[in-house]
């Protein structure tokens, strides 16, 4: 198997699993899709140096980095509010069927509304671990912490989420 044929074959095992741990820590589906192109271009760019044996970490550090990068951009920008914005003349795009699909289950939507407000690192390590149901051992690869660390931290997610669920 050449190069291209690795390639394509690892961007169609996860491509998607990338796009829904960047979607649910950016909620945006558009800069989800633009971030998960950027992943596999830069894969693409350092293919040789590739070790294909934790290519799955790898995609989720690069997304992971390139998240960090663009709140680090972000927090730099000044925000327009939907006021300013239509004050300007320009008017809100809302595609319907998307915001459908997106959000079929409610219990769905609101296990992700709650996993989004936990702290960045255990909302990592659940997405990781249940979304994309990676091994401890491949998360503490793609976050840079021990598979202990991530056991910790899967706990601590678990229980601020039951604590969450309970209380409503």
């Amino acid at each position: 198997m050449n190069s291209r044929q690795q390639f394509e074959e690892i961007y169609l095992k996860y491509s998607d699993k990338i796009y829904r741990y960047v979607y649910l820590s950016i909620n945006d589906p558009y800069l989800a899709e633009d971030i998960v192109s950027e992943v596999f271009l830069r894969v693409w760019r350092k293919w040789s140096k590739i070790k294909l044996n934790f290519i799955q970490a790898l995609l989720y550090k690069i997304a992971k980095n390139i998240i960090v990068d663009l709140y680090r951009k972000q927090k730099n920008r000044r925000q327009i509010s939907l006021e300013e914005t239509m004050e300007r003349g320009i008017e809100p795009f809302y595609d319907q069927k998307l915001i459908e699909n997106l959000h079929k289950d409610d219990n769905i939507q609101k296990l992700n509304q709650q996993i989004k407000l936990l702290p960045q690192n255990l909302k990592e390590v659940l997405i990781l671990r249940f979304i994309n149901e990676m091994s401890a051992r491949e998360v503490g690869v793609a976050l840079d912490m021990t598979e202990v660390n991530v056991r910790v931290l899967q706990y601590r997610a678990i229980k601020k989420l039951k604590e969450v669920i309970k209380n409503e």
